[in-house]
């Protein structure tokens, strides 16, 4: 039986149901779900992306007060909801960075 590898994963799945699979919206799925899962989700945010609690307040017109204690205290976490909130929109402006940025 031949080994089957990630890449293999979106031909078997479109093979089987029929539905036409995205690799690159699957892909992008994958992370963000790893981010929002993540202990300290801020904390990947701004190693990954950059994104720094100023952004996040513009983002959100969250209180600065509340945003910091997000960044810096693990105990202050958003509900999980919010924190999948937070993360897909960080990634908007992460790509939107990116597109301002490449030639």
């Amino acid at each position: 039986m031949p080994k089957v590898t990630r890449d293999d994963i979106p031909n078997w799945f479109q093979r089987k149901t029929g539905f036409d699979v995205d690799v690159e919206e699957l892909k992008k799925a994958a992370t963000l779900d790893r981010i929002a899962c993540a202990d300290e989700p801020m904390k990947l945010m701004r190693e990954l992306w950059g994104i720094t609690p100023r952004d996040c307040e513009r983002l959100l017109g969250a209180p600065s007060r509340t945003v910091e204690q997000w960044f810096h205290t693990k105990s202050t976490r958003p509900a999980s909801w919010v924190v999948r909130l937070i993360v897909e929109k960080c990634s908007i402006l992460h790509e939107e960075r990116l597109r301002k940025n490449s030639p």
